[in-house]
Parts: C-alpha cells; structure tokens; sequence
C-alpha cells in the first residue's frame, strides 16, 4: 500500500515515519528543498525531528503529481491557512485516484472564511471534479513523542457512508491507537479551539503564574470550547473526548507545545506578538484560531472571555497582566452558569 503525506513538517514526518513500519510505501510532498533532499539523502529531517531517521520506504519529493500517483490515502499535514491553496492543487494535478479518502491533520479553521478545513476541502476537491471522502485525523499528538514511539491515541472522523473503521486498523499501530467519531464537526472545532487555551495558559506561565491558574484556565477554557462546539452543531461529549480535553490538556502543559511556548514568549515580552511568529519555524495555530473562535462567538451570540483575553493581548496592544485581572475581576456566577 502507498500513502501519500502533504507536508514535510514536523507532525507529517512524525506520522510518515509511524506509518511507514505497516505500510509499503510513504510518499512526502513539500515545497522546501532543503527539506527533501534531507529525507531522501540521509532518512532524517534536521529541521523539526533532529537525527531522528525515518524507514527506508519513506520518501520526499517537490512533484505533487509524482506524490499523489498510486496513492491509497492521502494524509494532508499542512498549516491550516495552507489548505485551500494545497487542496486547489491538488484538485487540479490529473493524479489524485479516484476514490481514495483524504485525511486532514491539521487543527483550526479558516480565519477568511470561519469554514472548517474538511469543508475547505470538499470545497477544492469539488471545484476540480473530485468526490474523495474526507475526514479528520486529530487529538493530542506532539511529533516529538510519535517520532520517539511513545503511545498515542487519535480520533479519526469522516464522511458518512465510508468505511472508516477499516481505516482506523490500517492506521493504527503498537504505539498508535485510533479511534472513531461519527461527530467530525465536534471534533474538528474542539482539536482547533484548545490552542487558543494553551497559548492563554503560556501566558500566565510567562508570568510566573502556577499550577492553580493553569488549572483555572483549563477548566473555564473546557466550558468555552463546549459553548462554541454545541453552538455549531457538534456533540458536547466530543468535547470531553480525545481531540478535545485530551488535546488541551497535552497542549496546555508540555514544553513541546508550540502555542503554550508561543503564549510564554509574549509574556516574557522579548519581542512583540507577531514578531515572535514571525521568527518561528512552525506554525502557531492558537494565533489564528483567536481570531476565528472570536469571531465565531459574536456571530452566534456567545461569550468567550478568554478566548476575548488572548485576541486582546496578541492583536490590541494588551499588557497580558491586564488581560487576567480583567478576567478576575468578571461579575461573580455559578459555575453551571452560561456566560452572556
């Protein structure tokens, strides 16, 4: 079997070296060439997996039409900004078989258009003449730790009238545990929505704040992402799942953990919020995700004061001290209470 991963980032490489001990054939597509000619001359990829190596079936290549031929799935482990342009080439190269699921890893939305990104997909997929299924492939999944095979478990949700529990074997492994979820909305709003809560949570750690905020913003941050996940239609038990407190808390407390480490960095204040991004080699999706979570919770009427706390301080100039006495000093409720 061959599988095809868009994207020779951190996690893609992480999955293609799990997926590559079942599978036949691993196929990495990527736009820098730095980054190829690595995977293919010496089996690492320096830039995000240190010497880690990857099997002898993996390969990369700068040809998306070469990547996509003969594929039986194709595993799309781009940033979440990246997908349309991603999906529209791929929609457009004559090479994507025909009936084969596409499986996006990716958290977040897009910030443009506030649609999911399995919507953004069908979207390209359908412009170009493509029906593949989609789905979902999220939870909590540092690359660091499935390079180094430590257990992991995922949520993996799909299109109605495909056989995704065929896929979940096919994508599991000894150290790899997939489940499903008929509820890909819930758990595609859930496994984005939590960055926005860890780079929250990195902001009180820049501030030397302890265990009891962090745990504070857990739990308050678990009752905005339920909110804005039932709002839309989702299932508020998928929040409680995998993808969604399973992936905030991994996201929120582990120094692998880009949004958190990305939310510590402002509080320290060595540079400005976009500045700090700027200078990142991976993507910090809580950026992004503030802004669509807030944008979400004024189009459907809902509260969402942290998610307002982390947008004030990346993009209005807010001292991120401020922004949590702000949140302190809210009017006191029940905990069952729903914000207004």
């Amino acid at each position: 079997m061959k599988a095809t991963i868009l994207g020779t980032g951190s996690w893609g490489s992480a999955f293609a070296r799990h997926l590559a001990h079942k599978w036949d054939d691993v196929a990495m597509w990527g736009v820098a060439e730095s980054q190829v000619a690595s995977i293919n001359a010496t089996g690492t990829n320096p830039d995000f997996l240190g010497d880690i190596r990857m099997p002898p079936n993996v390969g990369a290549t700068l040809d998306l039409k070469v990547a996509l031929q003969g594929a039986e799935a194709v595993f799309v482990v781009v940033p979440s900004q990246a997908i349309r342009g991603v999906m529209a080439k791929v929609a457009a190269v004559d090479a994507l078989p025909k009936g084969i699921p596409l499986v996006n890893m990716a958290k977040g939305l897009e910030v443009g258009t506030l649609k999911r990104l399995s919507e953004v997909m069908r979207e390209e997929l359908k412009d170009g003449g493509r029906d593949n299924p989609v789905a979902v492939l999220l939870g909590p999944s540092h690359a660091e730790e499935v390079a180094a095979e430590m257990p992991t478990a995922l949520v993996l949700a799909g299109d109605p009238g495909f056989d995704w529990v065929e896929w979940q074997r096919l994508i599991s492994g000894p150290y790899f545990r997939v489940y499903t979820n008929d509820d890909m909305l819930g758990v595609e709003i859930s496994s984005g929505f939590k960055n926005v809560i860890a780079v929250a949570v990195g902001l009180c750690d820049g501030l030397g704040m302890g265990d009891n905020t962090r745990g504070t913003l857990m739990t308050r941050g678990m009752a905005e992402l339920a909110r804005i996940t039932v709002a839309l239609g989702g299932k508020q038990e998928t929040c409680f799942g995998l993808a969604g407190i399973g992936d905030m808390i991994t996201t929120s407390i582990s120094r692998h953990s880009r949004n958190r480490n990305y939310g510590e960095a402002v509080a320290l204040g060595r540079e400005d919020p976009t500045a700090i991004l700027e200078g990142s080699k991976q993507v910090v999706e809580g950026f992004y995700m503030a802004q669509a979570g807030l944008k979400l919770g004024e189009k459907f009427g809902i509260e969402l004061p942290i998610t307002k706390a982390v947008h004030e301080v990346m993009f209005e100039n807010q001292p991120p001290l401020a922004a949590i006495r702000e949140l302190m000093s809210r009017v006191p409720r029940s905990e069952a209470e729903p914000e207004r």
